[in-house]
């Protein structure tokens, strides 16, 4: 940790300036599900994750990173952005950066940049420094029939700042690269198929809690220090690139490209623990595995197998949905302002089943950006269905109680939630 850009900001000034980003609401919308199947993917959630303990790695090395030159590919990674302070951009420069990575593993040449300043300008799916996700600026990017490098842009819409959301919206800027579609990692895939990915098609694109942010100098940022979604889907607040891997120390890292400037962290990167997902951390250190994603890409004017470009446990698709099957548990997450009252209503449900009385919670709301989803009549019925229904399954309750205690008790050491 060190007195670095940020160290004059209190922790909230820190949340409230530079960590706007939110999951995309459409990856949350689809966890309204019916009861039954949220109650099964909790009792299930141990048995369907990845454990790194049964996984093969024995065609992977321990340390791999596309900042290093691999045989047989041009550069893959390009330089280190540096977001304004009063921008929540970090998505745009994510989303240009992992198509950029990704065409230049797919071509095997040298990366081009592609351009930010016309996500933040054009992409009226997302809302410039006001916050925006790579789910829909890839599909933003599909629709609107591609995206324009950097170089090309700039030439029309000069100006040194990328993520100037005051920059003129240009569509005669000639189009370079499409996403018709994208490839969302499944969190039931573990650890190794985010190494796959990384690996097969190039740097993924990640949501995180970046609290632990604000004073890194260098390290790897532990799970202990940097729990997974502690406070529910609020917890992912910042978007960056996963480019690599590797262990140092003994410890176990993802090594994350930042858009801080490189005088951040490790020359503007930092690494985040890598352990195996259990019950009591579905979504890995500082959430990374909630939201993993990256594009399918073509040369515009293509046609391409989308499906053919999505690595072993990566699921195509052309537009978002959430599957429970492959992401567990987000229902919980997804309806509660924190994890700790969602956790209440499931361990209250899972006790009724064992004719205990425990407090229930009342559902709070969940900011997106500017927006706000606010307690909904379904949402509560949705509870009520919840705890009616508890007693279908006396086995998968009792299994559900251990994990909300375990969970509450983690949420329980944590601070306020200071999101805006």
């Amino acid at each position: 940790m060190e007195m670095g850009r940020f160290a004059d900001l209190s922790e909230e000034e820190f949340v409230k300036t530079q960590l706007k980003y939110r999951p995309s609401t459409r990856r949350v919308e689809t966890v309204k599900e019916t009861i039954h199947a949220e109650m099964a993917a909790f009792a299930l959630t141990k048995a369907r994750l990845g454990s790194e303990d049964d996984e093969n790695y024995d065609d992977l090395p321990t340390h791999f990173s596309w900042t290093e030159p691999q045989p047989g590919f041009g550069s893959v990674v390009g330089e280190v952005h540096n977001q304004q302070d009063i921008c929540a951009s970090c998505w745009a420069f994510v989303s240009a950066d992992s198509i950029a990575g990704r065409w230049a593993v797919a071509t095997r040449t040298d990366v081009v940049p592609m351009s930010v300043k016309q996500l933040m300008v054009c992409d009226h799916q997302d809302n410039a420094c006001n916050t925006g996700n790579m789910y829909t600026a890839y599909d933003w990017i599909g629709e609107n029939g591609g995206l324009a490098t950097q170089e090309a842009y700039d030439s029309k819409v000069p100006g040194k700042t990328q993520d100037d959301e005051r920059a003129t919206c240009d569509a005669s800027v000639p189009l370079e690269i499409t996403t018709p579609g994208m490839c969302d990692l499944k969190m039931t895939a573990g650890n190794l198929a985010l190494m796959i990915a990384i690996k097969e098609a190039g740097p993924v694109a990640i949501g995180i809690n970046a609290n632990n942010l604000q004073f890194y100098e260098s390290g790897i940022i532990d799970a202990a220090s940097c729990p997974p979604a502690g406070r529910g889907i609020q917890s992912i607040n910042h978007a960056a690139l996963v480019v690599g891997w590797g262990e140092e120390g003994g410890t176990k890292y993802w090594l994350v490209k930042n858009s801080y400037g490189e005088e951040f962290g490790e020359h503007g990167y930092f690494k985040l623990e890598r352990l195996k997902p259990d019950e009591d951390n579905l979504f890995g250190t500082c959430g990374l595995l909630f939201e993993s994603v990256y594009p399918v890409v073509a040369k515009v004017g293509d046609e391409v197998d989308g499906a053919a470009q999505c690595t072993e446990g990566s699921v195509f698709k052309k537009d978002y949905y959430r599957n429970e099957e492959d992401n567990p548990g987000a229902a919980a997450y997804a309806s509660a302002g924190a994890l700790a009252e969602a956790d209440a209503a499931v361990a209250a449900a899972a006790s009724a089943a064992l004719g205990k009385k425990m407090p229930t919670a009342r559902l709070g709301e969940v900011r997106w950006g500017t927006k706000q989803t606010p307690e909904t009549p379904e949402a509560v019925n949705g509870q009520r269905m919840l705890a009616a229904t508890a007693g279908v399954a006396a086995t998968a309750a009792a299994a559900l109680v251990v994990v909300a205690r375990a969970r509450r008790v983690a949420a329980a050491g944590e601070r306020e939630a200071l999101l805006p």
